[in-house]
């Protein structure tokens, strides 16, 4: 009977030992298809994007970063998702990206700020400017364009938070910034590839930044969810018990002192 079982126990060793060997190799090889699937998916993602930054816009540098604002939205997006913000936090400024991103890339690829800086710049050069350089005016009026521009938005923001420091404050912070941008937009001139790259670009950080910016106009609590992962009931049944078993024990040792 002791070698029977000795027999069954030695068999059943040995088919274990082959089963763990086949679980091994089985492993072995779902482990390399799993790191084979992930590689060509990073592979699609990261590729993918060079590729269209180079077929669309003819640069790699449009892929890398329309595939990272595209990944930030997306990330901004979830957690958006992730708190239960409203639908409309995420469509709403979807929606006006897309048109900031539009308007945009038809200003640019038109160059409507090029054209009207060098019909400014002529005008100059008929009246008080004749000495005006043709080849620099279109950038020089735009960088005073977008000096004042800027200038009057930092004046009229800062100078109600700070007052007349912090007027001044937003015309210096405003002119600088402002006179970079403006010539640069009126300095160049754009293409259409180069100007619809720029605006993807635009409406992507657009969407980005409104989406925070829309949860904060909405009412709503970003721990709730997080909050219904404790179990209350279980917890206040729990507590119920406790009081209940302090009750029961304050009792047995009231009845043992009086015994």
């Amino acid at each position: 009977m002791t070698a029977l079982i000795a027999a069954h126990v030695a068999l059943l060793k040995a088919e274990l030992e082959g089963l763990v060997a086949e679980l091994k190799v089985i492993s072995a090889l779902a482990g390399v298809i799993l790191v084979l699937a992930l590689f060509v998916a990073q592979l699609l993602a990261i590729g993918g994007a060079l590729f269209v930054g180079e077929w669309l816009f003819g640069s790699l540098g449009w892929g890398v970063v329309h595939g990272t604002l595209l990944a930030i939205a997306v990330i901004v997006a979830t957690a958006m998702v992730l708190i239960e913000a409203p639908r409309r936090v995420i469509v709403t400024p979807l929606v006006l990206a897309l048109v900031v991103g539009t308007v945009v890339a038809v200003a640019l690829g038109a160059n409507l700020a090029r054209r009207g800086a060098e019909q400014l710049g002529a005008q100059l050069r008929s009246g008080p400017l004749p000495h005006l350089d043709p080849a620099w005016a279109p950038a020089l009026v735009g960088a005073a364009a977008g000096a004042v521009v800027l200038a009057l938005v930092g004046l009229v923001l800062l100078g109600r938070l700070g007052g007349t420091g912090g007027a001044v404050a937003g015309v210096v912070a405003g002119a600088i910034p402002g006179g970079l941008v403006g010539w640069g937009w009126t300095g160049l001139t754009f293409s259409w590839q180069g100007a619809v790259a720029i605006g993807v670009a635009v409406g992507l950080l657009t969407w980005i930044a409104l989406m925070p910016a829309w949860m904060l106009r909405t009412e709503i609590d970003p721990t709730a969810r997080f909050r219904r992962l404790w179990p209350r009931e279980s917890y206040a049944a729990a507590l119920e018990t406790k009081d209940w078993l302090e009750k029961e024990w304050a009792k047995r040792r009231a009845g043992l002192g009086r015994t």
